[in-house]
């Protein structure tokens, strides 16, 4: 294998690999495979990897548990592949349970990705990369691919495409789901504490406060009947309801109850017209 036309930081323009510049093979373009999306292989199975390789780009993730950047990566290769649904197979190989592959491709750091074109290796980088690095990388290796004839596509279903729930995620919900809110609550609640960008997570922890709220039955005050509102999907009018207090409201403590519950239920919503308006309304109120 060629070395590494990135380095352990980021990524890098193909034509350093020696990919040729190939007229487009006839036949394959539009032919839909049905093979996995994203799959293990070993070294018996390596064969099959080769045979998709002739007709969908592959790109070969060789990792190790025993790599603290080889979990981040894959993840992050996952979703790029679930994106494009279909454009790419993404393998994972356990470098542990293919010894043949690991030396035939001359891994000498992990994580390692390579992409294979028509059977051909094509070294992509090594160590942890972003989502922001290897994206032009996989835009430059499709048009090799399309160069080279390998013009393919996984056939992908919705399920293909959907990314699987973090285990966390899914202790939480399984929570919300035995009817313990208040344990589900405490669950989003660390999670959202060890990752302040799991932008899910905090939506979830307004969801399900909401739906606790909701069970006291009351609606006796601003907070409530906003609550009541939004339960009966009139998202505008609990904003309205919320917005117009802390516009009339003077006490600080007050203002910023407002202003917490109102982003909680944004979330909740997620992008909408009413969102937007109301966001804009609010920026206003918190003005004065």
């Amino acid at each position: 294998m060629q070395r590494q036309v990135a380095d352990s930081h980021g990524a890098v323009d193909l034509s350093a690999s020696g990919v040729p510049a190939a007229a487009p093979a006839d036949g394959d373009a539009g032919v839909q495979l049905n093979v996995p999306l994203i799959r293990d292989c070993d070294d018996a199975q390596f064969e099959d990897i080769m045979a998709t390789s002739r007709t969908v780009p592959v790109l070969m993730a060789l990792w190790s548990s025993r790599s603290l950047e080889s979990s981040s990566v894959l993840s992050m290769l996952e979703g790029i592949v679930r994106e494009r649904s279909g454009a790419f197979q993404l393998v994972k190989i356990e470098v542990e349970k293919a010894p043949g592959i690991t030396r035939a491709l001359q891994v000498q750091a992990l994580p390692t990705v390579c992409a294979l074109i028509g059977g051909r290796p094509i070294p992509l980088f090594q160590g942890n990369a972003i989502k922001e690095q290897v994206v032009p990388v996989l835009d430059e290796l499709l048009t090799a691919a399309q160069q080279m004839g390998v013009t393919g596509r996984v056939a992908v279903s919705g399920e293909d495409v959907k990314a699987p729930v973090p285990p966390e995620h899914q202790h939480a919900l399984d929570l919300e789901e035995s009817g313990d809110l208040d344990g589900a609550i405490a669950a989003w609640e660390k999670i959202v504490e060890r990752n302040a960008r799991d932008h899910d997570a905090e939506a979830q922890l307004a969801r399900v406060r909401l739906l606790e709220r909701g069970t006291a039955g009351n609606a006796d005050n601003d907070l409530d009947h906003a609550d009541e509102l939004f339960n009966a999907g009139q998202h505008a009018q609990a904003f309205d309801v919320l917005i117009s207090a802390l516009e009339h409201s003077t006490d600080d403590d007050r203002r910023e109850e407002l202003r917490t519950r109102i982003l909680d239920l944004f979330r909740v919503a997620g992008s909408s017209p009413e969102v937007n308006a109301a966001r804009r309304r609010l920026a206003t109120a918190l003005m004065i």
